[in-house]
């Protein structure tokens, strides 16, 4: 009776520490350090590192390397909207609405600016969509203590004569 005690113990506790293993092993994302990327990688190898990051929810990399793009191709207005743009989904992603909102209406206020002149049109369609889909937060109703009728004595007004 005792070793089957013992056994189903060791069992529990062989299967809880595999669990935390397991966990702990696939639970880790990597996120590059900016300064381990090499150079040499254009906007379209970042952008794809960034788009592959993002795919597995991994989105602190997928940020890493968007803003690599805006640290290392900022003067080109394309690659600068596109990396702002999916920074700013992430946001959405996480629900961070407030920093979403004003990353997306930097992005269209751009479009305005610019004429799109240079700028991908999809982005402009995208930062319209993702600023629609933010929550509005209702304000709560003012909970209003019932109006009661004013004694003549304390209006100004004169009392209405009695029929």
């Amino acid at each position: 009776m005792k070793g089957n005690k013992l056994q189903a113990r060791f069992h529990a506790a062989h299967a809880l520490l595999s669990a935390v293993l397991l966990f702990s092993v696939s639970g880790c994302m990597s996120v590059p350090d900016p300064a381990s990327v090499p150079p040499e990688l254009g906007v379209a190898e970042l952008s794809q590192k960034g788009q592959q990051a993002f795919d597995k929810n991994n989105f602190k990399a997928a940020e890493v390397y968007y803003q690599l793009i805006i640290n290392r191709f900022g003067t080109d207005a394309a690659a600068l909207t596109s990396a702002e743009y999916e920074i700013a989904h992430l946001r959405m992603k996480k629900e961070n609405w407030a920093d979403a909102k004003i990353r997306l209406e930097a992005i269209i206020a751009r479009y305005d600016v610019a004429g799109e002149t240079g700028l991908p049109p999809e982005y402009l369609v995208l930062a319209k969509n993702d600023l629609a889909r933010i929550p509005v937060k209702k304000a709560p109703e003012p909970i209003a203590a019932p109006v009661k009728a004013a004694s003549p004595a304390l209006t100004d007004a004169p009392a209405a004569p009695a029929n």
